[in-house]
């Protein structure tokens, strides 16, 4: 049976993991209609990517979704390793995470743990409060490019019959995994490797009884012969997560007889007390390491496991992969909207595939350290400094201004020598745009508190136009006007003055928000220094995308992105 189209939908995405969940949630943020559609036929079980890094808890933040994910959410816990033989006796333990204290820059700085089963029921929930629901058991089968749109076709089953139906979109999206259909109807390059068995590993969620503290990740062997991490879980208390490698075991095997799984983990652990139950989730994992060689063409894009797939070490695929969703999705909107410049939509490549080559390496690196680790060297489980993504950026994107003396001298004119790093030396357009506390409201709408943050101001469907002033506002009429040439729904002006600085009543009129830096943790966070006025602009994805002196600096970074100027 063939349906035929309704009227055209915004965006279409095709996938709904992660990635597709956090893309069609931005999109909503920013008033875009979307459809999201799902082959499988049920919402999928397993932990798999659980550990959330603090830029993806920032990302979270953004999107109203965190207060759910850290009630859920398990903090990242500290790891024992046993001797062996006997399997009882602790020969070390550490933590690969060490808890850090928030700042006003970084207020979400641990890591946190929640299985994937758990984090897509958190975002379907909220896109069910925009009235958006996943479409179960739908697949895509094939798509049509066109100058306007997109011409899809999804199929599904209902009472035994396929039924399938032509959409038209403006825009179609694919997060449909590692085997992405979109992919391969782009016919996009998927370059890489893929290692051999030898490097195979086992994962699986079991309901398993022992006295094992569920505080703690446990550990027996090594990677270079036989090796099992058992790690707890949120929620139910009987289900730990198992990541194991068996040199001379069968993994197929294991993955296919229960009892084989048994005798791994008694042999390997050397212990009797690890009693295992029902076994809730299994797969062999062989690693296979590839990405695109551009991430869309025309009107179709491709994001997370649909664009790249890499080893689990660092945890970085789940985070990038929502970094992928974030990233297109403010530039999505404003291209639905009618509002981008027309190669707005070509710079998700150029920010995001440096970024996720960087990422390969990193994790490719991390992955042969483990494989050929020894016994109790724990530094191949260190999870800390550039893996919390804190300090990815896009200094050499073509959408980045800055004015500031020496930007740009530290990277190659058109890539990075590397994304990732660790925060250090003064900011720079390109960065991840900090947070600061204790900032009290002297104007502004109801909306925001009496003392807030940045990240309470940001909001991903806003350019907020920070003002920094050390004389008031001397300097600020005039890059004040130069804003609002621009879509004053999609760019938010704030003033943030010294403490004690004194401002007028009149003057706060013209703009949405005036703050006073009570601490000064903006002015240290953002590097403000000496008298210039200096104007930092915040995208909605969180990233600064100018540090300028005036207005001509504003005007050369907006015409980068919106292509309508609004009469005042």
């Amino acid at each position: 049976m063939t349906l035929e189209p309704p009227a055209p939908t915004p965006v279409l995405i095709a996938g709904a993991g992660p990635t597709g969940l956090i893309l069609a949630l931005t999109l909503l943020k920013n008033g875009v209609p979307v459809r999201i559609i799902e082959k499988s036929p049920t919402y999928r079980i397993g932990q798999r990517g659980a550990g959330i890094m603090p830029r993806t808890l920032e990302v979270y933040n953004y999107l109203g979704v965190l207060p759910d994910i850290v009630k859920a959410a398990l903090p990242a816990p500290a790891s024992r390793i046993y001797k062996l033989p006997g399997g009882t006796e602790v020969a070390k333990e550490f933590h690969g995470l060490p808890p850090q204290e928030p700042t006003p820059a970084v207020p979400f700085p641990n890591v946190a743990l929640l299985g994937q089963e758990s984090l897509e029921q958190i975002l379907r929930l909220h896109l069910e409060k925009h009235g958006c629901h996943v479409e179960m058991g739908t697949e895509l089968i094939g798509l049509e490019q066109h100058a306007e749109n997109v011409i899809a076709r999804i199929a599904r089953s209902q009472d035994g019959v396929q039924i399938v139906e032509t959409v038209i979109c403006h825009w179609l999206a694919g997060t449909d995994g590692a085997r992405s259909v979109v992919r391969q109807q782009l016919g996009l390059s998927f370059l890489g490797e893929t290692r051999g068995s030898d490097q195979s590993m086992v994962v699986a969620d079991v309901h398993m009884k022992s006295s094992l503290d569920p505080k703690y990740i446990h550990q027996w062997g090594q990677m270079s012969a036989s090796f099992i991490l058992i790690r707890p879980t949120e929620g139910d208390n009987d289900v730990w997560s198992l990541l194991l490698k068996g040199h001379g075991w069968d993994h197929a095997k294991i993955v296919a007889d229960r009892d084989e799984l048994i005798k791994f983990v008694r042999e390997t652990t050397d212990r009797d007390d690890l009693e295992i139950g029902d076994v809730r989730w299994i797969s062999e994992y062989k690693p296979n390491i590839r990405m695109v060689d551009k991430f869309g063409e025309g009107r179709v894009f491709v994001a997370g496991d649909a664009a790249h797939v890499h080893s689990p070490a660092g945890g970085q695929g789940m985070n990038s992969c929502v970094q992928d969703a974030f990233n297109l999705g403010w530039k999505l909107a404003l291209a639905e909207k009618g509002l981008a410049v027309p190669s707005l939509l070509t710079t998700y490549t150029e920010e995001r595939l440096p970024v996720i080559a960087d990422m390969l390496q990193v994790t490719t690196s991390m992955l042969d350290k483990m494989l050929a680790a020894k016994t109790l060297d724990n530094s191949v489980w260190d999870r800390s400094g550039s893996l919390l993504q804190l300090a990815v950026h896009y200094r050499w994107s073509p959408l980045i201004v800055d004015e500031r003396p020496g930007a740009g001298e530290d990277i190659a004119p058109k890539l990075p020598v590397t994304s990732y790093g660790t925060l250090q030396g003064i900011l720079r357009a390109g960065d991840r745009a900090p947070n600061a506390t204790s900032l009290r409201k002297v104007s502004g709408p109801d909306t925001i508190e009496s003392v807030t943050s940045l990240f309470n101001v940001f909001a991903p469907w806003l350019h907020t136009v920070l003002f920094f002033s050390t004389n008031g506002s001397s300097g600020l009429e005039h890059s004040l006007k130069t804003v609002q040439r621009y879509p004053t729904d999609r760019v938010r002006t704030v003033l943030v003055l010294p403490s004690g600085s004194q401002f007028s009543a009149s003057s706060a009129a013209e703009l949405n928000l005036v703050l006073s830096d009570q601490d000064g943790h903006a002015y240290e966070g953002y590097g403000i220094e000496g008298s210039a006025p200096t104007t930092a602009i915040i995208r909605p994805d969180g990233v600064v995308g100018a540090i300028v002196y005036g207005s001509e600096g504003i005007i050369r970074y907006f015409e980068r992105i919106f292509n309508v100027i609004e009469a005042h």
